[in-house]
């Protein structure tokens, strides 16, 4: 008998149910299921004593023939379930209830830490239909031409940012932050990120590390150290006074640095920011 519980058992309802039920305990406590109109996880752990309707007086046919498949009736006319289907019934909602304390966990660790991917699943397996996977939100990014590439500055977004939001005036920001020193390919770009970004007059340059050459490769990673910090620019519109809602911050741009960048090469960044802006 398979042990496995599917990450969605307790998102599962009728025959995706009723399928999952008959994998791990058999035919039997699936008609048995059924019967009593038990769709779901949740409603089975609700209700588990789903043999005391056979103590029921019922004179039923299909309700006979289920509990003659699944009781011996003893001389004094009691009927008692068979050990099988007993064992079977016990075996499902241990395993259950060990996944349902699982999510319990999860449940404190989201709490605590909420945040993630973790949590966008937690939520997202109990209350169906809430939010999209991962993997669905990732695919309406890809298609949504969200895709950010490292040292670009996305003036052109960022200006249909505005006329969808009746924008005219924004705050903005640059700060580092620390992160995992990794080199990643892009095979959009056929370019290696994870490399300090180089500056021209304070301007990051946009995909430097394009290389079809292994030699090259080589010759960057042996004279280059991997970016320890990530320069990120933002853009806080300012709402009018006839909008109620706050409009959504927007990220101009994200690159990797050395912390090597010189007072004037942060004012000529600006300065292209803010001519850029003005046009």
């Amino acid at each position: 008998m398979d042990d496995t519980i599917t990450e969605n058992a307790f998102s599962l309802k009728n025959d995706d149910f009723y399928g999952f039920i008959h994998g791990l305990v058999g035919q039997q406590i699936v008609d048995i299921l059924k019967f009593q109109s038990i769709t779901s996880t949740q409603s089975l752990i609700r209700n588990p004593n789903i043999f005391e309707i056979f103590n029921m007086k019922c004179s039923e046919p299909s309700f006979l023939l289920i509990r003659e498949k699944s009781c011996l009736q003893l001389d004094d006319g009691q009927f008692i379930i068979k050990i099988g289907l007993m064992n079977n019934l016990n075996y499902l909602l241990d395993l259950l209830k060990q996944q349902q304390q699982k999510k319990i966990m999860e449940s404190d660790y989201i709490e605590a830490y909420p945040r993630g991917k973790l949590t966008n699943e937690f939520i997202r397996l109990n209350l169906p239909g809430s939010l999209p996977s991962v993997t669905m939100l990732n695919t309406l990014i890809s298609k949504s031409n969200g895709k950010i590439r490292e040292a670009e500055f996305r003036f052109d977004q960022l200006q249909k940012h505005f006329d969808d939001h009746n924008l005219q005036y924004v705050f903005g920001s640059e700060d580092a932050t620390s992160i995992i020193k990794k080199i990643k390919y892009d095979s959009t770009t056929n370019t290696f990120n994870g490399f300090p970004t180089p500056l021209d007059c304070g301007v990051p340059i946009k995909e430097y590390y394009r290389t079809a050459s292994f030699d090259k490769l080589k010759l960057g990673f042996d004279s280059n150290d991997k970016s320890s910090l990530l320069n990120v620019h933002m853009i806080q519109p300012v709402p009018s006074t006839n909008q109620n809602i706050i409009p959504s911050p927007f990220l101009l741009s994200a690159y990797r640095i050395d912390n090597t960048a010189t007072t004037n090469d942060i004012l000529q960044r600006w300065w292209y920011i803010f001519n850029q802006c003005l046009q």
